[in-house]
């Protein structure tokens, strides 16, 4: 072998002398069977070793108290993120988002009956636009009569003038007959002009209310539509958001649990520590038993080793090598075993982490829990946080309401004029009853003087009775149109009391939307400034953690140099004679090791593989030793 990790060369004699010095004197003729000599070099070799386990060990303390500071930090971190979860949960779930949802479902039930209630108003403009054409009939009939009075009244007047009779005077009759038939025409035409304009603000209103069915319901329809949407996706997610809640129990004790691993796994800093210090008090017996250390300098329970014959010595050394070769590997595998469970239990925190976020996110951002429809498009999509996509919904719902009222206004400002059309109309018609009561008296008081007057005033008779025939018909058809006004203006009526009643009930519902609305964009508020702080905390912890576990690379590098150092313990004692070697298993040494390391070793580990090496007294020494402290061994590693 060559290099650096070469064995020295053989010495083949103990040389004559009585100093530890001497059982590394220069080579010399080669020993009788059975003597040995350790090769020049040891020392030094043992002096590098030395000085290569402190580096080793130096790094773990600062490591694990690095370690330690931030988990410490990641752990607290863990805790208020944990509270922000639950604050968040209890946000959308609170008294308000229960008011809030409370209000939309009032809100999307008047919303569909003032969509209802826009047919029904086009409905009712459709039956006054048939009343009006069938006004417009009777108008037609009354006119016709009026038209027939107008001929008897000629009539009469040619018949009264060829009375001659001293006690009777027609003239009072004529000028009657006259101003009557001329009112009836006037208050008719006049009655007809508000019917053909009465018609036209039916048409108007008829079109306007068609045009708000097409338009305005479609747009009330939709916001209905959007309102519901919104208001399931939110009863869906404040159920998702219990159930979470729920489920975040569990996840707390999972954390927990992490947190415990992790504590424990701290834990294997120290003891490693410790186990190397007893490598390096074992080195210090290497070097004592080389003659690198002034004898005079030896501890109390140290002085023997100055006593033994040099091929003890050697024997000793041997193994000690082998045994503290073993002690290092298994010291440093432990080590490496427990960092990586360390760093699996770190990992899992760095992951507990961030799930945390993610749900929140899910949650209570942009995300929408599975089944739900979601503001951004798709699940996990960037857009805008759930409760402010509902306010946006909410306030689109409010922006096509008021575009509702605003034409219900216009519809309800021409119902008006129409119901105050039939109200002239039907003054009118009153009027024209009025003067065919007029004309039946003085059709009866003529007809009753004509009888007096015998055969001289039949003709005038028979034209008083057809004009009281007239004014008859006159008044079944003014009646008829009495009662068609009557009719059209309690449709008119109810007309206007269904669009007062909309319209009162379209400002409820805006002040409901409002309110839902700043209720919503208050809570969204709240939840962005309560989920920004959990998912900072959130990536914080995961710094803290991503810092603790970076170090933690040490395990593999500590493995390494477990390796080399016990190679290079392994060539110390390899150096040495077979007969040394085989030697150094032999009870007497077994009883050495005991003395020296029996009573320090702290782990179940270090027992076990010193039981191994040197098993003489072993078990009653080291259960007399451990009994005590098994169980924080186990706690431990």
């Amino acid at each position: 072998m060559t290099g650096p990790d070469a064995a020295p060369p053989l010495n083949d004699d103990f040389p004559k002398g009585s100093g530890m010095d001497s059982i590394f004197a220069a080579p010399g003729p080669r020993a009788a069977e059975g003597s040995a000599v350790v090769p020049d070099g040891t020392a030094g070799l043992l002096r590098e070793l030395t000085v290569e386990l402190r580096a080793a060990s130096a790094p773990i303390e600062a490591t694990f108290l690095g370690v330690g500071d931030a988990l410490g930090r990641s752990l607290g971190l863990l805790d208020a993120i944990g509270d922000r979860f639950r604050a968040l949960s209890t946000l959308i779930d609170s008294e308000d988002g229960s008011r809030a949802v409370d209000m939309l479902t009032g809100v999307c039930s008047g919303t569909d009956e003032l969509a209802g209630n826009a047919r029904h108003t086009l409905d009712g403009l459709d039956g006054l636009e048939q009343a009006g054409t069938g006004m417009a009939g009777l108008f037609t009939s009354l006119s016709a009569i009026i038209g027939e009075i107008t001929a008897l009244a000629i009539n009469a007047k040619v018949q009264s003038v060829q009375i001659r009779s001293t006690t009777d005077d027609f003239s009072v009759f004529n000028r009657e007959i006259d101003r009557l038939h001329r009112l009836a025409e006037e208050t008719t035409a006049k009655a007809s002009s508000r019917l053909v304009t009465l018609r036209a603000a039916i048409a108007t209103a008829k079109g306007s209310a068609a045009g708000f069915q097409h338009d305005n319901r479609a747009h009330l329809d939709d916001a209905g539509t959007r309102l519901r949407r919104s208001l399931d996706a939110l009863v869906a997610r404040r159920a998702a958001v219990r159930e979470a809640a729920c489920r975040f129990a569990d996840r707390v004790g999972e954390i927990g649990r992490r947190i415990a691993r992790c504590i424990s796994d701290l834990q294997v800093g120290d003891v490693t520590s410790q186990r190397l210090a007893h490598i390096g008090d074992a080195l210090e017996v290497l070097r004592i038993l080389t003659g690198d250390t002034d004898p005079a300098l030896l501890r109390g329970d140290r002085r023997w080793l100055a006593t033994l014959e040099p091929r003890r010595r050697a024997e000793l050394l041997v193994a000690i090598c082998e045994l503290q070769g073993r002690q290092c590997r298994d010291a440093n595998r432990d080590f490496a075993q427990q960092v990586g469970s360390l760093a699996a239990n770190l990992t899992g925190l760095l992951q507990d982490a961030g799930a945390i976020a993610d749900e929140a996110q899910r949650l209570f951002g942009s995300g929408a829990p599975s089944g739900t429809p979601s503001a951004a498009g798709r699940d996990g999509e960037a857009g805008p946080a759930f409760l402010q996509a509902v306010a946006a919904e909410v306030d689109r719902a409010l922006q096509l309401l008021d575009r509702y009222c605003r034409a219900d206004e216009v519809i309800r400002a021409q119902v008006v004029q129409v119901s105050d059309g039939f109200g002239a109309m039907r003054r009118d018609v009153a009027a024209i009853h009025s003067i065919d009561v007029d004309m039946r008296l003085m059709g009866l008081n003529t007809t009753l003087k004509c009888t007096r007057l015998g055969p001289a005033g039949r003709a005038l008779g028979v034209v008083a009775q057809e004009l009281r025939a007239c004014s008859r018909r006159t008044e079944d058809v003014s009646e008829a149109i009495a009662q068609a006004i009557r009719s059209a203006s309690e449709q008119a009526g109810d007309l206007d009391r269904r669009s007062a009643d909309d319209h009162l009930a379209a400002a409820g519902l805006t002040e409901r939307m409002t309110v839902s609305m700043d209720i919503l964009r208050k809570l969204q508020a709240d939840q962005e400034r309560a989920l920004q702080a959990l998912i900072r905390d959130c990536a914080t912890a995961s710094g803290l953690l991503g810092t603790a576990m970076a170090p933690l690379g040490i395990g593999r590098r500590q493995e390494e140099f477990a390796e080399r150092f016990a190679q290079r313990l392994a060539l110390i004692a390899g150096s040495l004679p077979a007969a040394v070697q085989d030697a150094a298993q032999s009870a007497d040494v077994a009883g050495d090791l005991h003395r020296l390391f029996g009573d320090t070793y702290t782990v179940d580990s270090e027992r076990l593989i010193h039981g191994g090496i040197a098993p003489a007294d072993g078990p009653d020494r080291n259960n007399a030793n451990g009994a005590g402290e098994a169980g924080m061994d186990d706690f431990f590693l």
